[in-house]
């Protein structure tokens, strides 16, 4: 069980279209480590009828044992982040008051089920997708499958500690601050918040994001392997003629990125969380690895990364009405008693106060630390640096220490395409990512650098969580 559980998800569609192994059998397999593992974890929260899944599995085997054409992820088990609709499921975004059975799917679940997917359910984000823990009133808080003391983060992570316990090969995801890479930095597995507008944001249970926030957030994949955020990708990316901010551009291929010509910049401090000594070891190491096939590579960090935090969580998330339109918006929704992590974000919300002017200059200011991004890329073609300045974090943490997202807030004001892949280990078991970055619409070479990464170090291992049935 623990094998089929534990494959790479390319590997996995591979075995299944070839006959090596049964969809069947590979859903069984998912479907018997969620109920190992998932009451430890508390990750998956809406679980799609099993019969069904199997059915659905059953389905797949019939079409290719008549040699009907397959999909590219065909028998593929796989979760969806709960802030997306997926149909005949009961979608929250981690709050009772949204929680409603969902008639149709967000554009990249629908991508998904089309390319043969097979959806177990929805997993654990924090009450509205603010914050970074997964924890809600609804359902409770998420644990790290290396340490069930400790976070795997937020807003993803109740995809992310599945897929790292081998509970499905790939989900879907959202971020909009670090939201997909910080939840993989603290779970050992890959990630990648893709160039903004790769990836249509249409069926979400938010309403879309709409409007300000619409430029700071993306869909992306999460799995154990690199090569299987390609695949995610490849299936899920290109417009639906509903998000205004998806576009046609080519995706290109990992394969044929040449690393030994691609010229490299690193960086440790970016003057807002420096990493730890652990930390800094392994991105240290990363960018030496790199190093030995690239072009080059330089130690350099762009100027603006000291006003990251204050651009995108302090103007655009916070607010500077003091968080009266954010109240205005729970108590239109009915929500009178909120979870931890939105409670300290309305704690944060009610301090920053700023004039419409003031609001536009801010505005004008994330502009020029998008060209000021640009012209650094001019030299590069690649950053390498910290995901999170320390492995995952003991629980309740979340958003009082917001600062730590600063290393991955930077590419949802710039837009970049940014992979996370683990590439070592804490003294205390826990795994330690780093965040790989190409200029705009390259995801091919963030991903073609970071599956060299994992090639070089090793990239996902199974977690020590003991359970019924095994590790």
């Amino acid at each position: 069980m623990n094998d089929l559980c534990h494959m790479p998800a390319h590997e996995l569609v591979h075995s299944m279209s070839s006959g090596a192994v049964s969809c069947r059998e590979v859903m069984h397999a998912h479907l018997r480590r969620i109920e190992a593992v998932n009451p430890a974890l508390n990750a998956l929260v809406e679980a799609a009828d099993p019969e069904q899944c199997l059915k659905l599995a059953a389905q797949a085997d019939e079409r290719a044992a008549h040699g009907d054409p397959l999909g590219a992820a065909h028998g593929l088990p796989v979760v969806i982040k709960d802030v997306m609709r997926v149909a005949g499921l009961a979608s929250s975004g981690g709050s009772r008051a949204l929680r409603a059975v969902a008639d149709v799917d967000a554009t990249a679940v629908a991508r998904l089920r089309a390319a043969g997917a097979i959806v177990l359910g929805l997993t654990n984000v924090p009450e509205l997708g603010r914050g970074g823990e997964s924890n809600n009133n609804l359902y409770g808080r998420t644990n790290n499958p290396y340490d069930l003391s400790r976070t795997p983060g937020g807003s993803s992570g109740g995809s992310a500690a599945l897929v790292a316990a081998g509970g499905a090969a790939l989900s879907v995801g959202t971020d909009e601050g670090g939201s997909i890479r910080q939840p993989c930095h603290n779970t050992g597995i890959a990630g990648l918040k893709p160039s903004r507008g790769r990836i249509p944001r249409t069926g979400n249970v938010f309403g879309d994001t709409p409007g300000i926030f619409g430029p700071f957030c993306n869909y992306g994949p999460l799995a154990r392997s690199v090569p299987d955020l390609f695949l995610g990708l490849s299936i899920m990316g290109g417009p639906d003629l509903l998000d205004p901010y998806a576009v046609p551009a080519p995706l290109g291929d990992p394969d044929e990125i040449d690393v030994r010509a691609l010229r490299v910049a690193t960086y440790l401090d970016d003057g807002i969380s420096a990493p730890s000594d652990e930390v800094g070891a392994v991105v240290t190491a990363a960018a030496e690895a790199i190093g030995e096939v690239a072009a080059a590579v330089r130690h350099a960090a762009p100027a603006c990364l000291g006003r990251t935090v204050e651009l995108l969580w302090t103007s655009v998330f916070l607010g500077g009405d003091r968080g009266r339109g954010f109240e205005a918006d729970l108590r239109a929704l009915g929500v009178t008693d909120p979870s931890e992590e939105l409670a300290e974000f309305l704690t944060q919300a009610r301090k920053i106060e700023f004039s419409l002017t003031e609001a536009r200059s801010r505005l004008v200011d994330i502009d020029r630390y998008r060209i000021e991004m640009l012209s650094f890329m001019a030299d590069y073609d690649v950053i390498v640096c910290p995901a999170m300045p320390t492995p995952a974090k003991p629980h309740r943490h979340g958003l009082i220490e917001v600062g730590d997202f600063s290393h991955l807030m930077v590419h949802n004001l710039t837009g970049f395409p940014a992979a996370v892949v683990r590439c070592g280990t804490s003294a205390d078991g826990l795994p330690i990512g780093v965040q790989v970055v190409a200029r705009p619409w390259q995801d091919a070479t963030a991903i073609a650098v970071a599956g060299h990464l994992e090639r070089v170090f090793g990239g996902w291992r199974p977690p020590p969580l003991v359970v019924n049935g095994g590790p």
